[in-house]
């Protein structure tokens, strides 16, 4: 049997390109649940100790940070996986999966648009912490408050210029 030149697409790739598409899928999923639960925790050490409330929200914001990065990489990868099988199924009409979900999106606003859906939890949640900080912490910490927003800032930078998938 002759092996195709590496850059060429076989139809070999696509069973594992399609379980390491999964695979991505699902660690994307777990990042957002991890996301609220790291909000749940820092929410919780905010209101129990009010005083904490700022370097709770620039904590949390690290996290969200770092976990909205390897969300990006996921989306990244994810997005070249769907391309290569797309060249490997061209002359398939159905073209599966790949083809099938942006033509077939549900007509609601949450779960039906990536930039909403994923984007909108990592940065809504950091927003909410700075709400909860804001709220719960007499005293404002410049420091910290500058740390939180720059944290939102790069996350936000990172969600919106990462292509879509």
């Amino acid at each position: 049997m002759v092996k195709a030149h590496p850059s060429v697409a076989t139809e070999e790739d696509g069973p594992v390109l399609r379980r390491e598409l999964a695979l991505r899928i699902l660690l994307q999923n777990l990042l957002l649940i991890m996301s609220l639960l790291l909000f749940t925790a820092f929410a919780i050490l905010a209101l129990a100790v009010p005083e904490t409330a700022w370097a709770a929200a620039t904590a949390q914001g690290a996290a969200s940070l770092g976990a909205a990065l390897q969300w990006c990489h996921h989306g990244i990868r994810t997005k070249q996986i769907k391309e290569y099988l797309l060249t490997i199924d061209q002359d398939d009409a159905q073209g599966g999966w790949e083809r099938w979900l942006p033509a077939n999106r549900p007509r609601t606003l949450l779960g039906s648009r990536w930039m909403i859906s994923t984007k909108g939890v990592f940065l809504g949640l950091q927003l909410a912490m700075i709400g909860l900080a804001v709220n719960v912490s007499a005293p404002f910490d410049g420091l910290f408050g500058l740390s939180t927003a720059i944290l939102l800032l790069a996350s936000a930078g990172f969600l919106l210029t990462n292509p879509k998938e």
